[in-house]
């Protein structure tokens, strides 16, 4: 059950990756590259490494091939280590949910901002959203921390894992498809 309600919450934060992609590609006027996508959906995962059992925080090496597996298995090590200090340290919930995590986000990949532009876009809005879609829910999320009390978007807010947060999910898959189909008018044609 634990890994069904993972995978949902996981699947929630990347359609909101690639929903913020797309709308701040929208409001800037750009429309960003195909490979932005989903560096948006894995800094959508991003503020979740806190949590050893989150898609991230529990590292890369289970991926079906042996071959990735031993590709990927220093970033795999790598993502476990922050994810166990973060918990151990500050927990779940608590800086990379914050705006202060945020612009400590947003400051560490600020050299792409000139590099890759679409990247560094790519990077900041799939991290923005998931601190966004998280202050939907019950537990909120804790904007001024170390101070203050969580912050939701709703009143009471909407049960992780529950039938609210498939149609929330449903419903922004829906926007962010449309604002994809306006920034690639060719994908529709490729369906």
């Amino acid at each position: 059950m634990l890994l069904d309600f993972c995978s949902v919450n996981a699947t929630t934060h990347a359609v909101f990756g690639v929903a913020a992609l797309a709308g701040a590609g929208a409001a800037l006027g750009v429309e960003p590259s195909p490979y932005a996508y989903p560096a948006a959906v894995a800094a959508a995962w991003l503020p979740d490494i806190d949590n050893p059992r989150s898609r991230l925080g529990n590292g890369l090496s289970r991926l079906k091939s042996p071959v990735l597996n031993a590709a990927t298995r220093p970033l795999s090590w790598a993502l476990r280590t922050i994810s166990f200090v973060l918990a151990r340290t500050v927990g779940h919930r608590t800086l990379t949910h914050s705006l202060l995590g945020g612009a400590l986000f947003a400051l560490l990949v600020s050299p792409l901002r000139e590099l890759l532009p679409g990247l560094w876009l790519a990077l900041v809005a799939g991290y923005a959203s998931h601190i966004f879609a998280d202050a939907l829910n019950t537990r909120g999320v804790p904007l001024l921390w170390p101070v203050g009390r969580p912050f939701r978007l709703l009143p009471g807010g909407v049960r992780s894992g529950g039938a609210a947060e498939l149609a929330i999910a449903a419903g922004t898959a829906v926007v962010a498809g449309y604002l994809l189909s306006v920034a690639h008018p060719e994908i529709p044609g490729l369906l």
